[in-house]
Parts: C-alpha cells; structure tokens; sequence
C-alpha cells in the first residue's frame, strides 16, 4: 500500500494531481467479505503511470483505442486506473464488491470535477473538456460469489469488453480459481456475441498487474491460468521504469483458448 494510515493521498499521474480518500478504519475491521480494497496499493499508481505514458505499448499494439471497453475487477476505493483511462477510451467500467462502491464513486467523480476545474482555469473551456466520469460506470461486481455472465448482461455488458485489468488481485491462494473463471466467463461473453451476432470486434484480452510476494502463489496462480490461456509476460520494452524487471512486479497479458 501506499501509506495505509492516511485518511487522503495525492498522487500525481502523467502531469495530473488526484487526491484519493481511502478508509483506514475499514481496513483495520474484521469484515467477512475483505478489507483490502479500502486503501491505495503501488500495483494500481504503477499501472495508471504506465497507461497515461503517450508511448503505452496497449495503445501502441493497438490493443486499446478511443472506442475500447475496458473492465477493470477489483478496483478498490481509489479508481484511479479507471480514472487515468477515462480519457483515452470508450468506456472504463471500474467494478469491486458492493461495500467499497460508494468511496469509488465518489473518488472518481471528485477527480473528474477537479481535472475539469483546473483545465477551465487554465484557458480552456470546461464545455470543450471531456468529462472522466461521464465515461467511467461503476458496479458491484463479486468475482468469487456472481454469475459473472449474468450480471454483465443484466448492466448491459452482454457483448463484453476489449481488456480486463486486474491490479494486484492474488494475494492468497483461494482467490486463484474464481479469477481465473471470471476471466473466462467474460471472455466467454465477447467470443458468444460474435457468433451470435457476427460482431467485428476482437476478442477479450485480459491484463493482469501483481507484485511478487509469495512464490507459491504466483506460480499456482500461473499453472492455474495457463490451462485456460494463452500468457504472456510483457516484456521490459513494453513496460514504463517502474514495471521492469527489478522492480518487483511483473505483468501478464493473456486470451483464451479456443
């Protein structure tokens, strides 16, 4: 985490300030369905730094563009990746369990209102600046209790979304399975819609950003993946400084096997 105590965090990403309030006291209490999205982890700051780079290899490869859907699980409290992407593509969907859904938003929003404010001072007008949070949709999204499939359909996301990021997601081993399905079950969605539908777009590729911690996860966690997917590890060339090898993160993108 970035500092676990306070109560407000200011960041700065690719020349823009975000103030972040997080939630010491949720994350200091014993509630039964987890405690660490109430705070800001390095993996999301890291990954946001990466993606507000102009020369980010996504939209250099052509994995993102201005028309991408991107949906990002456990977004914590913070939005700050979905806050760094709002502007750069179609739709960012930021999704966590239901009691962190409400500091999400409102931190999303508030960064919105403050990038727009500070681009209306600076000459420019606020008519003429897009709004972040009119591209940024927030929902519960449980990955280890909803039917994934279901719940996307019913929000409108039937025909699924071009990149799933999930930041810093495996902590311990129990967590493993139910990602690596909700990862299928919405790459299942796009690939579906497809043929139903004859729908043009390219199928769901998912990215997933963690820092190394414990060695038995990471690798049962990769086994695991690896039976459903095709993986791979970005390369230092593809990565911002702070993501290369040395750095204690590692970056995995992957798509389905057929």
């Amino acid at each position: 985490m970035i500092d676990a105590k306070a109560e407000t965090l200011e960041i700065t990403i690719g020349g823009k300030d975000y103030i972040i309030t997080q939630s010491p006291g949720l994350l200091q209490s014993s509630r039964e369905q987890g405690t660490t999205g109430a705070a800001v982890w390095q993996s999301a700051v890291r990954v946001a730094e990466w993606l507000a780079d102009p020369w980010c290899s996504l939209f250099k490869a052509g994995l993102l563009d201005n028309g991408s859907t991107v949906l990002e699980l456990g977004s914590g409290i913070s939005g700050i990746v979905a806050s760094v992407l709002a502007a750069q593509v179609k739709t960012v969907v930021a999704t966590d369990q239901q009691h962190v859904l409400k500091l999400l938003r409102s931190n999303i929003y508030a960064n919105a209102a403050f990038q727009s404010d500070r681009k209306s001072h600076s000459g420019r007008k606020a008519s003429k600046v897009r709004q972040p949070s009119s591209s940024v949709r927030v929902i519960a999204l449980d990955w280890e209790e909803d039917d994934v499939q279901k719940h996307l359909a019913s929000n409108d996301l039937g025909q699924g979304v071009d990149l799933v990021i999930a930041c810093d997601c495996i902590y311990n081993c129990a967590l493993i399975d139910p990602l690596v399905q909700t990862c299928k079950d919405l790459c299942k969605l796009r690939s579906d819609a497809v043929k139903e539908s004859n729908l043009s777009a390219g199928g769901t590729v998912f990215l997933i950003a963690q820092q190394l911690r414990q060695s038995e996860v990471f690798e049962q966690w990769l086994e695991t993946i690896m039976r459903s997917f095709r993986v791979w590890r970005l390369p230092d060339s593809m990565l911002s400084a702070a993501l290369k090898e040395g750095s204690g993160f590692v970056v995995h993108v992957g798509v389905v096997r057929e």
